[in-house]
């Protein structure tokens, strides 16, 4: 499939050649992707490198033109992290503007070239200062780092007894005036907000996020089956690390976790480490719901990606050890989860490649509403892509058509 290919001569061209390609749907080797600027601009299957240079020299004789020849990796699309505090010690919720500028540059060794840099419950003023260092950072766009695709609100509206770790003295009752502020303080960049229905009275904040064209997202909540369902007919849409911070499932009483695993209106996500939710409730949550419908989350803190020890979190020190992160009472305080990890879980747990691929990819991109741009192999598509060894590490990232990590032991101009 050239797509008129032969005319493009505006800006650069590369060329990536694959043992496998999952666009996320697998598709055998050896495959050419070509790359126009930040864009995708085709896929030539059965085209080992020798012949994609063949290929190129026809088409544009006497043009440059990168041909990386990957071998036996595969190709995928990048991984998209719908929520996610912090990485290699720099902190989303409470870190300098610097901080989410570094977890954007570090996430691309993890796959992950775009994501929702996530706010934990704070007080008023700090929540008012991050939004607006994480919108102009975002506006800014810096180069070869992880896309900033919108923020993400983990409170303050949620329920104080399923806070978990959130820091309870900064909850506080949903208030519509507060959200239009932050929503006009953040410039269209929130895109998220996590709530509890049952705090919410009369909808109102639900209502207001509605009207500012916000996704909410039901989680830290007590509600119960019937409350979580006039969330979603009042257009809630997504919820938060489903089972966690949430009454547990039970065949009385369902509670949110039931209303989310029955109604295909709301979308959800998980967290896909092994201590947050049972591989077995994995199974259950995707035969319920289906891989379209349930996104592999991070929910990583700061410590992701740091040795095990003590550090802090939202004024508090969690404790880090054998991939589990706990406040000093036990409750888990997010994780020390990679997005490329929870893929390889999944994989550990029965899933297909290109079922956690797309997990990781095409379904949150659906799930934020940018799935013409993002998630997929395809023409047209941004050029965002993660390289993967047979056993799911990640090789090589590109983010809008320039690579933001490579391993060099493999990759070679043909």
């Amino acid at each position: 499939m050239d797509l008129g290919i032969q005319s493009i001569h505006s800006q650069a061209l590369q060329v990536l050649v694959a043992g496998k390609l999952y666009t996320p749907d697998e598709i055998a080797g050896p495959v050419a992707i070509v790359l126009e600027g930040s864009k995708i601009r085709a896929i030539w299957r059965d085209t080992n490198a020798a012949e994609a240079r063949q290929r190129v020299e026809h088409l544009f004789p006497g043009l440059a033109v990168d041909v990386t020849d990957l071998g036996t990796w595969r190709l995928a699309p990048g991984y998209i992290d719908l929520h996610i505090h912090g990485f290699r010690g720099h902190d989303i919720t409470t870190g300098p503007a610097e901080d989410t500028e570094a977890v954007a540059r570090d996430l691309p060794c993890t796959g992950v070239t775009s994501f929702f840099p996530t706010i934990a419950t704070t007080g008023r003023t700090e929540t008012v200062e991050q939004v607006k260092n994480i919108a102009t950072l975002a506006e800014k766009r810096p180069n070869a780092s992880s896309e900033i695709l919108g923020i993400r609100l983990e409170g303050p509206f949620i329920s104080y007894d399923k806070k978990g770790a959130q820091y309870g003295p900064a909850i506080r009752k949903p208030d519509p005036a507060e959200m239009r502020q932050l929503a006009e303080i953040g410039n269209g960049w929130i895109r998220f907000v996590d709530y509890a229905p049952e705090e919410d009275d009369k909808s109102q904040l639900l209502a207001s996020l509605v009207e500012l064209d916000i996704y909410p997202c039901i989680g830290h909540t007590s509600a119960t089956y019937e409350q979580a369902v006039q969330a979603i007919d009042g257009g809630a849409r997504h919820s938060t690390h489903l089972f966690n911070a949430m009454p547990t499932l039970n065949h009385r009483a369902p509670g949110a976790a039931g209303a989310l695993l029955t109604d295909n209106r709301a979308t959800v996500e998980i967290i896909a480490d092994g201590i947050h939710v049972h591989p077995r409730m994995l199974k259950l949550a995707i035969a319920a719901r289906g891989i379209h419908d349930v996104a592999l989350i991070t929910d990583a803190v700061s410590p992701a990606g740091l040795p095990d020890g003590d550090y802090e979190f939202v004024r508090r020190i969690i404790h880090v050890a054998d991939g589990k992160v706990c406040l000093e009472d036990g409750s888990l305080a997010g994780s020390a989860l990679t997005l490329d990890r929870a893929v390889r879980n999944m994989v550990a747990f029965g899933a297909s490649w290109a079922d956690a691929i797309r997990m990781a990819t095409l379904t949150p991109a659906r799930i934020a509403g940018i799935a013409k741009r993002k998630g997929q192999v395809a023409p047209g598509a941004d050029a965002d892509l993660v390289v993967l060894d047979e056993h799911g590490l990640v090789r090589g990232t590109w983010v809008n058509g320039q690579r933001a990590y490579f391993v060099d032991a493999h990759l070679s101009k043909a």
